[in-house]
């Protein structure tokens, strides 16, 4: 399940799109109750859909079919989400008919942390959650061309079916660790051990990493193996060459590099583009001193 297992990675700690599309048009809320009150899943209303009714204040519909419907909303002048911000977020992800097939609650965790705009989640994730602040409660209808298209997911999501998220934006978070097109944003602080400050030492870990463009660059899940790292090796692109040395057993990380601290310029193969930006999240599963 590609991208639940991110977020299954994530938690066990835890495509992109620009500002390209037109304004926004509105929605007609009478009309979109209308439709919330048709009945679904044989005749029957569910529970989310009697929610939606009661509690939607505001509707709106981008050009690429998908749907913003707030149940709360801050203020005006607040920024909205942006490429870059790490924010906390409690979700859920529902089909249609109000099956809830994914969420925090699911993992017994009150919130987790999501970066805008670089591919954590399906490409429409990034589109909605750009129109979302700190604060708000809201239901993101995504087409399935921007969820799981035309496969769907195993017996779970039908192909071509829309998915509901529902999700609220608790905080947005600082880095930990600002410099130099480096940011780090550290999850769980982990265990220090006698063998961080070895000098010679090999990095377990696993990892996703995603870019603007593209998901899933490299992912040590898929591949069911932990990459490794000795410091002072050149097999890992130079900002993680400067993360490395400072990490502990157990930690869980978000990176966001810059070109020049990524694969620069030239980018790397038909994989990563020219000047890209690259997003790693890490869980450091051991040290080993050498």
């Amino acid at each position: 399940m590609k991208k639940l297992s991110v977020l299954f990675v994530l938690l066990c700690f835890i495509s992109s799109c620009g500002n390209n599309f037109k304004k926004p048009k509105r929605v007609n809320k009478k009309r979109h109750n209308v439709e919330l009150n048709k009945k679904s899943n044989g005749g029957k209303h569910n529970a989310l859909q009697d929610f939606d009714v009661k509690n939607v204040s505001r509707s709106t519909q981008l050009n690429n079919g998908i749907q913003i419907h707030w149940f709360q909303e801050t203020f005006k002048r607040n920024p909205k989400l942006k490429d870059g911000d790490v924010c906390l977020i409690n979700y859920r992800v529902t089909l249609p008919d109000g099956k809830i097939f994914d969420g925090s609650n699911r993992l017994n965790l009150p919130f987790i942390p999501f970066i805008v705009g670089y591919n954590m989640q399906f490409k429409g994730w990034d589109i909605a959650i750009k129109q979302l602040k700190v604060g708000d409660f809201a239901k993101i209808e995504l087409p399935s061309e921007l969820a799981y298209g035309k496969t769907g997911f195993s017996n779970i999501v039908p192909p071509n079916s829309k998915i509901w998220l529902y999700v609220k934006v608790i905080a947005k978070v600082k880095p930990d660790y600002d410099h130099g097109g480096i940011k780090t944003w550290v999850f769980d602080k982990g265990a220090s051990s006698q063998n961080d400050q070895a000098e010679q030492k090999e990095i377990v870990y696993h990892c996703i990493s995603s870019s603007k463009n593209k998901a899933d660059i490299e992912n040590s899940y898929r591949r069911k193996l932990a990459f490794r790292y000795v410091l002072g090796q050149k097999n890992v692109v130079p900002g993680l060459q400067k993360v490395f040395p400072k990490v502990k057993k157990g930690q869980k990380i978000f990176v966001l590099l810059s070109p020049k601290q990524a694969y620069g310029a030239n980018g790397y193969a038909n994989i990563v583009g020219p000047n890209e930006e690259i997003f790693y999240n890490l869980t450091i599963e051991d040290i080993l001193a050498l």
